[in-house]
């Protein structure tokens, strides 16, 4: 057992994994001797060859918007019998070890995952988060939902408390809900330059927590870099505090961090170049060890952190694949669970994933390389959107302020002249109203609370998202009309 292992849920604990082709539980008889070429009538999985795809091209690109430039370029009418220089071949069959053959990819496969793709997210932690104690795993989820679902199941029991950002990625308290658990919201600090989490509020709840109205936390859920919705980094040293009071109060941390890996330098002035001709200057040395910001699995070392990764924001969404690091003894439970609720992730997604890092970028700093080249493009969206917004007559007037983001995909742009008024969300609503007639969309900040009422007075703010644009005139139109709207608004007396 290990240090955490009571922190497990009862519900979790109780799973036992079998399966009906197993052989005997018993002992085998005296004089056994297994087969040395056994042959199977048990397993239900049809042979390769009743598969109809022998093998499958993957068609890369260099850098992000690439196939924009070709287009541009009046490049896009290629050849379809011309060999593209830049793409993955899956075969049916394969003995290189790094690779999953479609042989493997498109059958059956064991509910951790297939073994290539494992191996690499713990080489790439390995790189990138260390984890400081030995005894940690990783498992591969159906993107980070599942695998925040499965974290909450694997800890959560009917009651327990888990403590939670106050505003958040909301999809998460659906699954904090479904095992039964009571998410209580933490105070953030919204000044510019905040760590998130307001640290002062947090000590004071936890020191003062009344235990008759409900049990002490079981848990911590965080987006600790780039965090949904504000864009706020907490620093090392920080969660070195935050990470004492876990170990002082005994509860578990769920790392969530779809975007640390997009760390964005502070804003410096209007961007100088247009996302074609985008090269980020870091060496990846430089990018792990100056501008990467350590996880709570760096100074974890009893095994209290589950840290949920995805491939959504630096591969594709549509793949739904994801993976979590986390002490053996939670990966077990989870992997029970995953036998009963969905299987694991799918083998296509996982071939298509594997290969192309391992056969194509060249493993864990190839993929690193892709993601600089992620990191260099998202920088500039973000400069462009904070450009359009500093350049606005709404942000000369002091109507709005903005959280430049340290990474991540979204920008926090405040609107002053509402921060002290008694009614912040119904007057939000009826800014949203202006700001969609506009012809823009973006999130009010009392759409990603855990509790309306406790945070009423701090939801003054929209979320930005600048990831979804096609080009630069949508970033930058996206910022004028977003502006133009809250000017008309407030100069309209706050009203539509």
């Amino acid at each position: 057992m290990t240090g955490i292992s009571h922190l497990i849920s009862k519900r979790a604990k109780s799973r036992q994994s079998s399966h009906f082709t197993n052989g005997p539980s018993e002992q085998p008889p005296k004089g056994f001797k297994p087969h040395e070429k056994p042959l199977l009538l048990s397993y239900g999985t049809p042979n390769d060859g009743f598969f109809p795809i022998d093998s499958i091209d993957v068609n890369l690109v260099e850098y992000p918007f690439e196939h924009q430039q070709k287009f541009n370029n009046s490049m896009e009418n290629l050849s379809i019998s011309e060999k593209n220089p830049n793409s993955v071949h899956i075969e049916r069959h394969t003995k290189n070890p790094n690779l999953i053959d479609l042989s493997k990819g498109l059958q059956y496969v064991k509910v951790e995952g297939h073994d290539p793709l494992i191996e690499f997210t713990e080489n790439f932690i390995k790189r990138t988060h260390p984890p400081n104690y030995d005894n940690w795993s990783s498992i591969l989820t159906t993107g980070a939902s599942d695998g925040l679902n499965k974290a909450c199941d694997a800890i959560l029991d009917p009651g327990d408390v888990i403590l939670v950002e106050e505003f958040t990625f909301t999809p998460f308290l659906r699954f904090s809900d479904n095992s039964g658990a009571i998410p209580v919201p933490i105070k953030i600090d919204l000044s510019n330059d905040s760590n998130g989490i307001d640290l002062n509020y947090l000590e004071n709840l936890l020191k003062n927590w009344d235990t008759t109205k409900l049990p002490k936390p079981k848990a911590l859920y965080t987006i600790a870099t780039g965090q949904n919705p504000t864009g706020f980094t907490q620093t090392l040293e920080f969660r070195k505090k935050i990470y004492k009071l876990a170990t002082d109060y005994d509860f578990i941390i769920i790392e969530d961090d779809p975007y640390g890996y997009l760390t964005l330098p502070k804003y410096q002035g209007p961007p100088k170049k247009n996302q074609f001709e985008l090269k980020d200057q870091l060496t990846l040395e430089d990018y792990l060890t100056k501008h990467l910001t350590p996880s709570y699995l760096e100074i974890d070392d009893v095994g209290r952190v589950i840290r949920v990764e995805t491939f959504s924001k630096l591969f594709a969404p549509g793949l739904r694949l994801g993976f979590i690091i986390a002490d053996k003894s939670i990966n077990l439970v989870i992997k029970n669970y995953a036998e009963t609720v969905n299987r694991g992730s799918s083998g296509l997604a996982q071939t298509v994933v594997n290969n192309v890092i391992q056969d194509k970028l060249g493993g864990v700093d190839g993929w690193l390389q892709w993601v600089l080249k992620m990191r260099a493009t998202y920088s500039y969206r973000k400069d462009l959107l904070l450009q359009t917004i500093y350049e606005s007559k709404a942000y000369e007037k002091g109507l709005v302020d903005v959280i430049d983001p340290k990474a991540g995909m979204f920008v926090t742009l405040k609107i002053e002249f509402l921060k002290d008024d008694s009614d912040i969300i119904l007057k939000m609503k009826e800014l949203l109203w202006k700001v969609i007639s506009y012809g823009v969309s973006v999130v009010p900040g009392h759409n990603m609370t855990v509790d309306k009422e406790f945070s009423k007075s701090r939801s003054n703010f929209f979320r930005l998202c600048y990831a979804p644009a096609n080009n630069d005139y949508e970033i930058i139109e996206s910022g004028k009309r977003l502006t133009d709207a809250i000017l008309e608004f407030y100069e309209n007396g706050e009203k539509f």
